[in-house]
């Protein structure tokens, strides 16, 4: 491969990497509308969101196929291992404004992926959250509960406690 098709590939690359911040920004803004959906209990904005997710996922993994075939090249030209193509290599073998680039994306992306983590973080939490109180609205209205609310007399026979629930099951 010529210093021009290096070139022309490290900036396929770079373009690969804008493309993957914007997805990264995207799935962010996502999270957070999705966890404001989920306060809000909007079951038609949450299917809306759903869709989109679903039809950005394409998208995406094609971005993904792209970026690692560009990776796959650009190894083969530096002589290394897939597995050894790193920004971080691929960083120390640029120099210039390539090198810089490089460089921008690299911690563009690690600050978008900690941000990223947090969000994901808070999102499983309310998400527990949520299904921890419904748990709990289903226990306190129907007796759901993990110990069971069934006694039995001498004889073996099965008491139900009636009392135990706002609604009772046992009829």
């Amino acid at each position: 491969m010529t210093p021009a098709r290096m070139d022309s590939k490290v900036d396929a690359l770079v373009a690969a990497l804008d493309e993957d911040i914007r997805h990264t920004e995207s799935t962010l803004s996502q999270l957070d509308a999705l966890r404001g959906l989920i306060i809000k209990r909007d079951d038609a904005a949450l299917e809306e969101l759903l869709h989109g997710l679903k039809q950005e996922a394409e998208s995406r993994a094609a971005a993904a196929r792209r970026r690692e075939a560009i990776r796959k090249d650009l190894a083969d030209e530096m002589g290394c291992d897939l597995g050894a193509m790193t920004l971080s290599a691929l960083k120390d073998a640029l120099s210039g404004p390539r090198r810089q680039a490089v460089a921008d994306r690299q911690m563009r992306l690690r600050s978008l992926i900690d941000h990223l983590k947090r969000e994901y973080a808070l999102t499983s939490a309310l998400v527990a959250d949520c299904a921890r109180f419904n748990r709990s609205l289903m226990r306190a209205f129907f007796g759901l509960d993990a110990k069971g609310q069934t006694t039995y007399s001498a004889r073996g026979a099965a008491r139900h406690q009636a009392d135990a629930a706002l609604v009772n099951l046992h009829y």
